[in-house]
């Protein structure tokens, strides 16, 4: 796979503690308002609907909150281009990137995905990424971990940017500029090697970033977009968890359907179940309960997938929840937030039940994808998430 070194955009090192947030996809309007109250807050450029007020064209402010800040000077461009490596160490989990563009023309054949897109989200990074002739956020890759490839992502190589720490979870994120003309052959060599990057999260941010090579054409810096690219064996999902806020009859009546269903449940009382592949915690009423489902054929990779079994058999059989995507019953609560937030939802009486669910495994994901076959929606929460506003491919 071809790596590209690019001339970014690089945060202000003394401001990039104000300046950096979430992904644009992982926080709601209101929380998006929060981050965008600071003048200095990347939220404004990727979330520009949380500082529009009636009537505006939020592309537009997009495009002059990003010009701001290279006007004040929150943003620098590197005129030489550059690799970047990228390490977060939440708790005693690790693990190292390179930051890199990668060319639109390998996705999907060489840059996977796991998930459907939705069109209209498809449209509306689309429409950001025109407007700001920007790649704002990154791209979460991985690829099949090889030795020769780790070797090079040692952070002593590179000249050490930024040094900050986010909380839920705690995580410590630090960025080196990768400088040496020789290292940065030796990557870009190494990763030839690869044939696939598989995509973990940005899906939208992939396709949306393709849409616009093919509609500018011709030959420029946008046929490439942004990404962070993982060794596979480094990365951990946690566990995207369901909430649901009726069942449609009493407790003991769902509790049989479940049984007929193909489950073994469990009472463990006060306290959540271990989980285990094709073991399932539900919390109802003040009580958890372990639900094991049986008869389960591991060789059909999708229905095999935890998720798909408490779609198919509870939510959709039992409780009518066709579509997860858009069924008001339906919530979900990711991964960083645990066992307690979900019992939280439930005893607030907001929701009837919680399912508690154990990871999907990264070599799972690599392996749909391989397939050419599709997840369930909310089917893996990689964690930590990659922080935006430190880094901006532009062209």
């Amino acid at each position: 796979m071809l790596v590209k070194p690019f001339g970014g955009l690089e945060a202000k090192s003394t401001e990039v503690e104000r300046m950096n947030c979430p992904p644009y996809d992982v926080v709601n309007l209101e929380e998006a308002k929060k981050f965008s109250a600071d003048t200095h807050s990347f939220m404004r450029i990727v979330r520009p609907d949380s500082i529009a007020k009636g009537g505006e064209d939020i592309y537009e402010i997009a495009a002059k909150e990003l010009n701001r800040f290279i006007d004040e000077k929150l943003f620098i461009k590197n005129e030489k281009p550059s690799f970047y490596i990228y390490s977060q160490k939440m708790l005693s989990h690790v693990q190292t990137g390179l930051v890199a563009c990668v060319p639109a023309s390998a996705y999907p054949e060489h840059i996977k995905r796991h998930e459907l897109t939705r069109k209209e989200k498809e449209d509306e990074r689309m429409k950001h990424i025109l407007a700001t002739r920007a790649h704002t956020e990154h791209v979460f890759l991985m690829y099949r971990s090889q030795k020769e490839i780790k070797k090079l992502m040692r952070i002593d190589l590179g000249k050490h940017l930024y040094n900050f720490k986010t909380e839920n979870p705690d995580t410590t994120h630090n960025i080196y500029r990768i400088e040496d003309d020789a290292l940065i052959q030796d990557i870009t060599h190494a990763f030839q090697n690869v044939d696939t990057f598989y995509i973990a999260d940005g899906h939208h941010r992939a396709s949306a970033s393709v849409r616009v090579a093919a509609e500018m054409g011709g030959t420029g810096e946008w046929n490439y977009f942004m990404a962070t690219i993982f060794p596979h064996d480094e990365l951990q999902i946690l566990g995207y968890h369901r909430i649901v806020k009726s069942i449609d009859g009493s407790e003991s009546n769902f509790l049989r359907k479940i049984k007929d269903a193909g489950f073994d449940i469990k009472k463990t009382y006060n306290k959540p179940p271990e989980l285990s592949k094709h073991t399932i915690g539900m919390y109802m009423e003040g009580e958890w309960y372990s639900l094991k489902a049986m008869d389960v054929d591991d060789s059909d990779l999708i229905n095999a997938l935890d998720v798909s079994i408490l779609q198919e058999r509870i939510l959709n059989n039992i409780l009518g929840i066709k579509d997860p995507r858009t069924d008001p019953k339906l919530d979900f609560v990711g991964g960083v937030n645990g066992f307690e937030d979900l019992k939280k939802a439930v005893d607030a009486k907001a929701y009837k039940v919680a399912f508690y669910m154990y990871p999907t495994e990264v070599e799972s994901v690599m392996e749909v994808a391989d397939k050419n076959m599709i997840m369930p929606p909310k089917s893996t929460w990689f964690e930590p998430k990659l922080r935006s506003g430190f880094l901006v491919h532009t062209f």
